[in-house]
């Protein structure tokens, strides 16, 4: 019988003395990670001691000899990693706890687990959920966990469907052993169901096929020469055109998906959200859209997983799709210390989308087909976002440019500890919407360079970092700015825009929105030129423009007077016992 269920997980008492068990194993043993691999056999191997019928008999020799239910590949870590001297220190803990604490310490030890050598992530438990719901397990389905890892999703779906069949592939050994004890700990699946394999070794066998399947790949893993991954990855690039090795292995381990799917089966991959809208990987995306092995994409919100920062979407794959629904999830999720998480009604409203909830579109493969297959959401999502009086961006720009590619080294080299009558304009130097009046001053300034000067009622937009930073140059007679790359400088029509007005455009909720739209990029948001470009502005007429402007400038001076009075009052309360003590000894 399984010993953990949901009661004994739930249950406070039992948990507090897993942690307890796990930190008894470190203190006697010494190890630097309670948690980890040697910690999780330590604590399962007093589990299978403790229902022996003489638990305290059993010495280190009978560990071998008697039935307690070890695996081979167990009885192999135990040998490798607990001599006699630590087994004598072990069995001392029999006294202190009951079997099912023991149980729990091994189970539930996987999220302290961080293997370092075989960089393994463990799957967020409110991903596994939400993959669970999208899968739709039934009743003797054969269910796969490639790249299985600790077993995070197989656990739980284990104990949700119990009448399916599992099968998880990992190809690191202590990994699959974890996952292993863990399954066993939760059902009466026989060590079969698990191996130890290089996932790719799988397109080997025409026969394996899987109903549905869950892969939480690693990221940006390289796909090197003598792999099982190198050589598929051949296989897959006789079938894209324009493939390279420089191809995402996202995209290869999607091909795998697809490859061990039954037809009418259903898949879910955890992958790079800059898989979704490189150029690299544009073949390989059109080769699924135009094949319809995309269901669904849904855009995750940022750090959901603890120990990474790349921002994630998770793919959804089965055949014979004929359009892709795109989910805007980043806005979906409540917040944690470390990590952010969906709860059950953010779960809810996910699926709620994915089939006509506002937070998600379909999208044709026309529409794929006409935005270089991105299956970025803000490409999209942007079409929802309403400019009344709308042109394109490009319809009233002169010119658009990014700032100087200087480096730190010619910085320092034009750089002058006295004013000067040439300064440098970093995206740090723009404060809510104004460019401070105390820039750093340059010595000369290279002619080579002289193209990236500000020139007056310039509009400036930072590339880089939502949310965005705007701001209109005001040159002063005699007074020469280079902008940093890390900058646009936009040169507007004056004649058909106000750049005040446009900057207050793309300040309000509407231009924030249209702005968010097209940020890409996994770790650092960013804005391309082509895109922006291509952005809805409203253009009003002139008059109109002149009064918001107007008003906007209005509201800057209002913010810039009580920005003094701060300053002001702020000061004044840092010297007023100063200045009472002064008065006091008078």
């Amino acid at each position: 019988m399984p010993i953990i269920d949901e009661e004994i997980l739930k249950n406070p008492e039992l948990l507090k003395k897993a942690d307890l068990v796990i930190e008894k194993i470190k203190s006697r043993l010494g190890w630097e990670s309670p948690g980890g691999f040697n910690g999780i056999i330590s604590a399962y191997l007093l589990y299978c001691v403790s229902t022996y019928n003489n638990p305290f008999d059993v010495d280190y020799d009978a560990l071998f000899s008697l039935d307690l239910g070890l695996s081979e590949d167990t009885i192999l870590a135990v040998r490798e990693n607990i001599t006699k001297d630590k087994w004598k220190k072990l069995l001392e803990l029999l006294y202190d706890f009951e079997p099912e604490a023991f149980a729990l310490a091994a189970f539930n030890s996987d999220r302290w687990v961080w293997d370092r050598g075989n960089a393994t992530i463990t799957t967020p438990r409110s991903l596994v959920k939400l993959s669970e719901k999208i899968l739709d397990i039934k009743p003797g389905e054969k269910v796969a966990d490639l790249c299985c890892g600790h077993g995070t999703f197989l656990v739980d779906a284990i104990m949700n469907y119990p009448d399916a069949f599992f099968y998880g592939y990992e190809v690191y050994a202590n990994s699959k052993l974890i996952a292993e004890i863990r399954t066993k700990l939760v059902s009466d699946y026989s060590n079969e169901k698990l191996f130890v394999k290089d996932v790719f070794a799988l397109c080997d066998n025409d026969s394996i096929s899987f109903d549905k399947i869950f892969c939480n790949y690693p990221f940006g893993l390289r796909m090197k020469e003598g792999r099982q991954g190198s050589v598929y990855m051949q296989r897959f690039s006789d079938n894209i055109p324009s493939l390279s090795r420089t191809t995402s292995s996202d995209w290869t381990f999607n091909a795998l998906i697809c490859k061990l799917l039954e037809e009418n089966g259903k898949a879910v991959g955890i992958m790079t959200s800059g898989s979704t809208w490189n150029t690299i990987d544009m073949p390989a995306r059109k080769y699924f859209i135009e094949n319809g092995y995309i269901e669904c994409i849904i855009a995750f919100p940022p750090r959901m997983f603890s120990s990474i920062g790349t921002s994630t979407s998770m793919i959804v794959m089965s055949r014979g799709n004929k359009s892709i629904r795109m989910v805007d999830a980043t806005e979906i999720f409540h917040a944690g210390r470390r990590y952010n998480e969906f709860t059950d009604e953010d779960i809810d409203m996910i699926l709620q989308a994915m089939s006509n909830g506002e937070k998600g579109r379909t999208i044709t493969i026309e529409e794929f087909r006409e935005n270089e297959y991105s299956l970025n959401y803000g490409r999209y999502f942007r079409d929802q976002i309403k400019v009344q009086n709308g042109v394109p961006f490009s319809t009233v720009i002169k010119d658009i440019t990014r700032g100087a590619p200087c480096n730190a080294k010619q910085l320092d080299a034009m750089s002058s500890e006295e004013p000067t009558g040439t300064q440098y304009l970093l995206l740090a130097n723009i404060k809510d919407g104004v460019i401070s009046e105390d820039l750093p001053y340059l010595t000369n300034v290279d002619k080579r360079l002289e193209k990236y000067l500000l020139k007056d009622n310039d509009l400036i937009l930072s590339k880089n970092g939502y949310p965005y930073k705007t701001a209109v140059a005001n040159i002063k007679k005699g007074q020469r700015i280079l902008a940093n790359g890390n900058l646009y400088i936009i040169e507007l029509d004056q004649e058909k825009v106000d750049p005040y007005f446009i900057k207050a455009f793309l300040e309000s909720d509407v231009g924030i929105a249209t702005l968010k739209s097209i940020t890409v990029g996994a770790t650092i948001p960013n804005i391309g030129v082509d895109n922006l470009k291509r952005i809805q502005i409203p253009l009003l007429p002139m008059e109109e423009q002149k009064r918001i402007a107007e008003l906007y400038k209005t509201a800057m001076d209002e913010v810039a007077v009580y920005k003094l009075k701060i300053e002001k009052a702020l000061n004044r309360m840092h010297h007023i016992f100063d200045e009472e003590s002064e008065d006091e000894n008078a």
